[in-house]
C-alpha cells in the first residue's frame, strides 16, 4: 500500500511538473519565441516561428487542420523602395534603398563604391570602414553617429536613424552619404546623387 501511494505521490508530482513548465526549455529567444523544427512542422504540430511568452503570444491561425494551433511569424514591417540615381544614370541596387520611419536608407557599400570610394566591413564589430582620397569614414551598425577624419581631423555625423543590416547589407541615412563624401543629393520620389 505505501508503495502505491509513493507511487500515485511522484506520479502527481511528475504531472504538476511537465505542466507548468516552459515548452522547450533553453530554446526560446529573448522574444520567448522559437522556430520549430522541421520534425515537429511534418508532424503538422506547429509551422514556422512562434511564441511561448504568454505576453508575447501570435495570434493562432485559424487553420483547423492540424490538431494544434499553428502560430504565425511576425511579419516584417513594409518598406517603401525608392529608386537611385547617380549623375542622373538610375542604380539597380539589391537590396534598393527604402524609406523606413521617415528615413531613407540607402546601401553604403554599394554607393560609395560607384562614388569612388572603397569599403571594408568588419563582422567582429560591425563596423564599416570608407576611404576616399585623403578622407576615411567610420560607422558601426547600430550606431547614430559616424566619424570622417579628413586630414587628420576627425568630424562626427550625428544621424537620425541608425545605421542597420538588410539582407545582408549595410543600410545609412541618405544624408549620410552627402555628409560623409560631399556628394549633392535631392529627394524627388527617387535619391539623386551628384558627385561634385
Amino acid at each position: 500500500m505505501k508503495k502505491l501511494v509513493l507511487f500515485i505521490t511522484m506520479l502527481s508530482l511528475f504531472m504538476a511538473t511537465s505542466l507548468t513548465a516552459d515548452a522547450h526549455p533553453g530554446r526560446l529567444d529573448s522574444n520567448g519565441g522559437h522556430n520549430c523544427s522541421k520534425k515537429s512542422q511534418d508532424k503538422g504540430l506547429c509551422s514556422g516561428y512562434h511564441y511561448h511568452n504568454k505576453s508575447n503570444e501570435a495570434a493562432p491561425s485559424t487553420n483547423t487542420s492540424h490538431k494544434k494551433p499553428t502560430y504565425q511569424s511576425t511579419p516584417e514591417p513594409v518598406l517603401t523602395t525608392v529608386d537611385v540615381y547617380i549623375n542622373n544614370v538610375k542604380q539597380n541596387y539589391n537590396p534598393s534603398a527604402y524609406i523606413k520611419n521617415g528615413t531613407t536608407l540607402v546601401p553604403m557599400k554599394a554607393i560609395f563604391v560607384s562614388l569612388g570610394a572603397t569599403v571594408s566591413y568588419d563582422n567582429a564589430t560591425k563596423k564599416v570602414t570608407a576611404y576616399k582620397g585623403n578622407k576615411k569614414i567610420d560607422i558601426g551598425v547600430g550606431n547614430k553617429k559616424a566619424y570622417v577624419n579628413s586630414n587628420g581631423v576627425t568630424t562626427t555625423i550625428n544621424l537620425n536613424h541608425a545605421a542597420e543590416i538588410y539582407k545582408g547589407t549595410t543600410m545609412v541615412p541618405l544624408r549620410f552619404v552627402s555628409e560623409a563624401l560631399g556628394a549633392d543629393i535631392t529627394f524627388d520620389d527617387a535619391v539623386f546623387i551628384t558627385t561634385k
